[in-house]
């Protein structure tokens, strides 16, 4: 067993937290917890069987970065047991007193039990974050009283926090777990009045409250009555999914399970480990949890009789692509299923996933970084459930789970045998359409104008645009044609287009084509990923702070909320009777006074604080740290421009990067000055890691990016004015064609890490 240096927690009191993210994907997370008793085992095992939710106080340092009075408990689950020198853990670092670290307050801890490869959970949800909003997730090593307690996976909880952060919605909405009390093999009796429900599969059980209450797990005030609302919708209506879900998002969600064949999931016995949330657009979105035994480790699709034998490897590398359609207890797959386009649009999301993770060679490169990350941390991890050389094996073999007893399947022949099965169907043998020229003009189109949006379909029959002015809303489904009448150019000749106005706030938008046997999206990774227009005018909001405790004060000495407005025109303009409000209903809530000049590329300030006695200019509202809106108005009642935000974090802003005209991220607050100076600021630090490298810059026909990281990176070229002119994404090193583009200035926008220029020659 390896002992650790612990930090004297009283001694560094002002240590400054360190730079490594809490789940960065390729380091190892430290933990070390310390109890005032030695015996922690027994009374954490003791605060489980009480059943009350208690806790054990400890002391917890994260990277290096202490934290004292936190609250420890084991979690539940069948990983769980008293015997267990290595439980899965639950860390409440606000148990105490209000606290956090890089704005996360719970830690949630798995084991590594049910998967010898140590792989499933972690790759699984690297996997998923590219196609839907999933939990983030690395490993960590946890000690406890100075002694290496062992390798955990360290999963991000899903909460309100992460729902609201995700889609800019009140953290207080309806939100369920789907997590029977019950086991998987064990039916619940239903109260009187109820039908038998099993697991959380939104079946209608029945009009009282008492029908749902045990196959699912309410972590808001209300939603029994909302939930029961989608399962009446689901039974007797389900043509109209689009009237209560994101449906595409439960598209992506039930694609994933079926490919990575995950049964531990709303596809397998007794549905479970799932959220669903009730976003701010009255329409329900899912998150995945618990993927510990993906990749074929829970291999029921229903509740086995006693003595059924395990099914063969080839149960789950042949599991059916439709698995669910007739299934009326799973009436979201029978729904999603029924409809002959939504069969094709859950073809193409495999599709997707299947190129870019599996026959790219991406999945084998990955899992091999992962195992060579934490090989080290396994081979020292005395309270681990396998060998070392089993976690080695599990990769290319199958082995007898000591755990359970189960056949844990190699990750890559199951794998193998899966995407050969699934390419080898004639859904996926049918040729989909392709898409190509896909244009918006015009480019940069002001509040209220008609904006154009064409592609070049071939070997397709029909298409749809997908369109939305912001993150929070729905996409609306409007049909493209071909006939020389929107925008199009000549009836018959390939190209689609449909025709929008826009309102402020910008677009979001993307296409969808069909033929008899198949559909595509473009981008491929739609409605997940999007293409985008900025559509404000020249005076805009360029930045906000909606938690600021001691960043920029007023003139009085007061750190109130504040927002932006910056003026893009070549000459000053005149806002009096301009008007700013945080309210949708009432966008005149408060009006810029007489004599409001903003200069040429210059900035004004307004104090959101509710006090407009105070001198200067404060507004008659405040901005909620949780996240709304902030509109800015003309005074003909045109909104010039609008923004949404979810959770704000303290002292830190919401800005436009590039500075006038890129889309809004974290940055540290730039109070009244361009914002391209801290734009840069992350994928600078990047560059002086050695970790980012970008050449040549300037640059004629190919931008060359290298990293050193092996996680998978992101991003954007933008225009000075905004515009995107490129997207890319890439593991380790890759390019961005500039051909064709002119000549000028870009930025380069890196997902999570900020923004670099570069100039087109």
């Amino acid at each position: 067993m390896r002992t650790f240096l612990l930090f004297l927690f009283a001694a560094i009191t002002n240590f400054p937290a360190l730079s490594q993210a809490l789940y960065g994907s390729d380091y190892i997370t430290t933990i070390e917890i310390v109890f005032q008793t030695d015996d922690w085992h027994q009374a954490l095992n003791d605060l489980q069987a009480a059943g009350n939710g208690g806790r054990l106080l400890a002391s917890v340092a994260i990277n290096g970065v202490p934290l004292d009075s936190a609250g420890v408990r084991y979690r539940g689950g069948n990983t769980s047991d008293p015997s267990n020198a290595k439980n899965p853990l639950n860390i409440k670092l606000d148990f105490m007193k209000n606290q956090d670290f890089q704005g996360y307050r719970v830690l949630k801890l798995s084991n590594g039990a049910k998967d010898p490869s140590w792989l499933r959970e972690v790759l699984s949800f690297e996997i998923a974050r590219n196609y839907m909003e999933a939990p983030k997730a690395n490993y960590a090593s946890v000690f406890v009283n100075g002694n290496f307690l062992g390798l955990y996976a360290n999963v991000e909880s899903i909460n309100s926090k992460f729902f609201s952060e995700r889609f800019l919605s009140d953290a207080g909405n309806t939100r369920l777990e789907g997590n029977p009390s019950y086991g998987f093999d064990e039916i619940l009796a239903p109260p009187n009045g109820c039908a038998e429900g099993h697991g959380a599969a939104l079946e209608n059980l029945g009009l009282l409250d008492a029908c749902y209450s045990g196959h699912y797990k309410l972590q808001s005030n209300t939603g029994w009555g909302e939930l029961r609302e989608l399962a009446l919708l689901l039974e007797n209506d389900p043509q109209n999914l689009r009237s209560l879900m994101d449906e595409d998002r439960f598209i992506w969600m039930s694609a994933f399970n079926n490919l990575l064949a995950n049964l531990h999931s709303y596809l397998g016995a007794s549905p479970r480990n799932y959220f669903i949330f009730k976003a701010d657009n009255g329409h329900w979105v899912p998150a995945i949890e618990d993927l510990n035994e993906s990749f074929g480790r829970f291999p029921w699709l229903s509740i086995p009789a006693a003595g059924d034998p395990q099914p063969p490897l080839s149960f789950f590398t042949e599991l059916d692509l439709f698995q669910g359609e007739n299934d009326v207890q799973k009436p979201l797959l029978k729904a999603l299923f029924s409809d002959a386009s939504q069969r094709k649009k859950y073809v193409a999301h495999l599709r997707t996933m299947i190129g870019e993770m599996f026959t790219s060679g991406w999945f084998e490169q990955r899992a091999e970084a992962l195992q060579n990350l934490i090989d080290e941390e396994v081979a020292s991890d005395g309270n681990h459930f396998y060998t070392h050389d089993e976690f080695i094996q599990n990769f290319e073999n199958t082995l007898i789970d000591s755990y359970d007893g189960e056949d844990a399947y190699g990750l890559f022949p199951l794998m193998d045998g899966r995407i050969a099965y699934l390419l080898g169907l004639p859904e996926f043998q049918a040729a989909a359409p392709v898409i190509t020229g896909v244009s918006a003009l015009p480019a940069m189109p002001s509040p209220g104008t008609p904006v154009n949006i064409t592609a070049s379909i071939s070997n397709g029959n029909s298409a749809i645009l997908g369109h939305r002015n912001n993150r929070k809303e729905m996409f609306e489904l409007l049909p493209m044609a071909d006939d020389g009448n929107h925008g199009d150019g000549t009836a018959g000749d390939g190209v689609f287009g449909a025709t929008l106005t826009l309102e402020a706030g910008g677009l979001q938008y993307y296409i969808y084509a069909e033929n008899s046997g198949a559909g595509i999206f473009s981008p491929e990774r739609a409605e997940f990923d999007f293409y985008e227009i900025n559509n404000f005018g020249a005076v805009h909001i360029n930045e906000l702070m909606a938690a600021n405790e001691t960043a920029v004060s007023d003139q009085d000495g007061e750190f109130d909320d504040w927002a932006e407005i910056y003026n893009g025109s070549s000459t000053p303009v005149d806002l009096s009777g301009w008007f700013l409000s945080d309210d949708p209903q009432n966008p005149a809530k408060w009006a810029f006074p007489n004599g409001s000049f903003i200069d040429p590329d210059g900035y004004l300030t307004v104090w959101a604080d509710n006090d407009v006695a105070q001198e200067g200019l404060h507004a008659s509202f405040g901005l909620s740290a949780n996240g709304e809106q902030l509109l800015l108005t003309m005074p003909n009642g045109t909104v010039a421009d609008q923004v949404f935000f979810g959770t704000q974090a303290v002292d830190r802003s919401y800005a436009r990067c590039p500075n006038g005209s890129g889309d809004f991220m974290p940055s540290a607050p730039t109070f009244g000055t361009d914002n391209n100076s801290e734009c840069t600021t992350a994928t600078d630090d990047l560059a002086e890691k050695n970790v980012l490298k970008i050449y040549p810059n300037p640059a004629s026909d190919m931008l060359f990016i290298e990293t050193n990281l092996r996680s998978e990176i992101k991003g954007k070229l933008r225009s000075a004015v905004g515009r995107v002119a490129r997207g890319f994404q890439f593991t380790g090193s890759g390019s961005v064609d500039l051909s064709g583009l002119p000549q000028g200035l870009y930025f380069l926008e890196i997902e999570g890490g900020g923004v670099a220029k570069v100039v087109k020659r």
